[in-house]
């Protein structure tokens, strides 16, 4: 979008006079991760191409490797292209151009093959002019992607921020992976003293923040590096802990870790401690405290679930012995039937575990499905020298053949001898259920 407004014309003029800033460059390949490679059971360090039998137990990843050549700490194991991978950091650069407070956005590509060293290439990403006077900003860069860095290889424009509607801004939830050390702020900010403060806030979240949020103030003026960054960067945990955050910050209580610390406090609350008390808030040794608590309650959970469990089983065996006293009711007057014709027999299924028999040995749902609880169908087993074949499912009162079969609810070789033999049998059945299970009906076409 070429610039239409008299800010935007403006920033535009001043963004084609900056610089590059290539001073930053040599920070920022520093905070790059070191990684390794494999050639068949070697390891290739990445970073100087040497190539080492490892001393310890071969494995897939080892932790901890150290490059005997370069003596760097190789974090990562790159096994995909043959180790050819490329690693992406994203970084901030913060100046001052007249009234504004820019923000600048770059990110750097670290480019790794085996028998290479690695090769670096940097690439801007977008800007964000800020006139704190008059509350405006400009969006100067590329368009936004879904690979890579998160930018596409578009020309530098003006671009539309859309502050309206649910999605927002999409650059303002760009957050660059470092900030780059001499950073310049307007004379409005200084009174936070953020300059001589290291940290890893994105200046532009933090400036934008601290104007509307005394409580993020409080935690910068604190010194509070983790919590500030947690509140800016993860989770607003900060408003429901504010009061216990006060009480550490009076007592001069580092956290290192602000999701373990509020982790920690949900525990105190769970097991109903007094959370307003500094002994428990400030723990000597948080991890410690952390785990005990967390290892105390999963107890309690494991013996609530176990309890959970134990009644559940008794409701599915009460179920079960229910079921088996209704099933034999109903059809023990079948029970002494037996069709046989050749190495072919086939009774009803007696009980329950029979069910289960036959479920597990031919693969298929009779058991899972609960066939036992319909009480309009007669499941009876095809046997063929012994050995279950065919399960049939018989309705009644109709006494049609619903379904037969075998493995995997295939059917068999026997099938159509099994279904005959049960065909020229009904009327063994039907004189077996009495009268009070005769009764016509319309009858359905049998399923073969």
């Amino acid at each position: 979008m070429k610039p239409r407004t008299k800010l935007q014309v403006e920033v535009w003029d001043l963004h084609q006079r900056l610089d590059n800033p290539k001073e930053h460059e040599p920070y920022v390949i520093s905070k790059h991760k070191f990684y390794y490679t494999t050639h068949y059971k070697n390891l290739v360090c990445l970073e100087c191409n040497h190539q080492w039998k490892p001393s310890q137990v071969w494995q897939e990843e080892l932790i901890g490797v150290e490059c005997p050549s370069c003596k760097k700490k190789l974090e990562k194991v790159i096994t995909q292209n043959g180790g050819m991978a490329s690693r992406i950091l994203t970084y901030s650069v913060t100046q001052v151009v007249g009234r504004f407070q820019l923000f600048r956005y770059f990110s750097c590509w670290k480019h790794m093959q085996k028998n290479k060293l690695p090769r670096y290439s940097f690439h801007s990403l977008f800007e964000e002019w800020n006139d704190f006077d008059v509350k405006k900003r400009v969006i100067v860069g590329r368009t936004q992607s879904w690979s890579g860095d998160g930018f596409s290889s578009s020309d530098y424009e003006i671009r539309y921020v859309n502050t309206s509607g649910w999605r927002g801004n999409p650059y303002d939830g760009f957050v660059s992976d470092y900030n780059c050390p001499g950073a310049e702020i307007l004379p409005r900010f200084k009174k936070y003293g953020l300059t001589s403060y290291k940290h890893d806030f994105d200046y532009r979240l933090l400036l934008d923040r601290l104007g509307s949020s005394p409580k993020l103030e409080t935690l910068l003026k604190a010194r509070q590096k983790d919590l500030l960054f947690f509140a800016l960067h993860k989770d607003s945990h900060h408003n429901r802990y504010w009061p216990q955050i006060k009480l550490v910050i009076r007592n001069k209580y580092k956290i290192k870790d602000a999701g373990i610390w509020y982790d920690y406090l949900d525990l105190l609350r769970y097991f109903k401690k007094d959370i307003h008390n500094p002994i428990f808030i400030c723990p000597k040794n948080l991890n410690k405290e952390h785990d005990r608590l967390m290892n105390k309650k999963r107890k309690i959970i494991d013996a609530r679930n176990r309890e959970r469990e134990r009644l559940e089983a008794e409701k599915r065996q009460q179920k079960l012995e229910k079921a088996t006293v209704e099933y034999v009711e109903r059809n023990q007057k079948l029970f002494d039937l037996e069709f046989t014709k050749g190495n072919i027999s086939i009774t009803i299924l007696k009980s329950i575990d029979e069910f289960k028999q036959e479920g597990d040995e031919l693969k298929h749902c009779v058991y899972t499905n609960e066939y036992y609880l319909k009480e309009k169908s007669l499941i009876f087993s095809a046997k063929v020298n012994g050995k279950r074949t065919e399960t049939i499912e018989i309705r009644i009162p109709e006494l049609t053949i619903v379904q037969s079969r075998g493995i995997s609810n295939q059917s068999t070789d026997y099938h159509n001898e099994i279904v005959s033999l049960v065909k020229s049998n009904l009327g063994k059945i039907k004189s077996k259920l009495g009268p009070e299970k005769q009764k016509k009906s319309k009858k359905l076409k049998a399923v073969s």
